[in-house]
């Protein structure tokens, strides 16, 4: 019977400790907040938290922004209605499927190499070897595996 006693008692002093704890830093947030009001800062608002504290939904700010996704505002439309493009988009005249299949065509076989040396000469950022993957799994190129003899990568072909 000592150790249920013994137990609760431990217990009933580590909540009163968790509340004093608690209380010490709302006053703690309260000075922080404060301080933010005077130099004029925008402090983030505790909205989600209801009465006691329990977390509700939760915040866009707060949340950790998801692989490929930028934080922060979106562009600003200009004056003529449309939204501003990102500074490193560019526009080509042929999609990149298609500069690898009219490159394959013309030379009637390229290796890895060969395509990615023409991706990167006209301009094109990011791999070719993206689209390669894509345009052999669509059954739009055939690829064959280079001899040692001729070295590292792969041969494509048009079926």
């Amino acid at each position: 019977m000592a150790t249920k006693t013994t137990n609760a008692s431990e217990l009933t002093r580590l909540i009163n400790q968790l509340r004093q704890e608690r209380q010490q830093h709302e006053a703690a947030i309260a000075e922080i907040d404060a301080t933010f009001k005077a130099f004029g800062i925008v402090a983030p608002s505790s909205a989600g938290r209801g009465a006691g504290g329990k977390k509700g939904k939760k915040r866009a700010d707060t949340e950790a922004p998801s692989k490929g996704k930028r934080r922060g505002r979106k562009p600003a439309a200009d004056k003529r209605g449309s939204s501003r493009k990102a500074p490193w988009s560019r526009k080509f005249e042929m999609t990149g499927d298609q500069l690898i299949m009219t490159f394959v065509r013309e030379k009637g076989g390229a290796t890895t190499e060969d395509i990615r040396k023409h991706w990167e000469a006209s301009g094109r950022r990011g791999k070719a070897e993206n689209n390669l993957t894509l345009l052999v799994k669509g059954g739009k190129l055939k690829r064959s595996k280079l001899d040692s003899t001729q070295g590292r990568g792969s041969m494509y072909s048009i079926p």
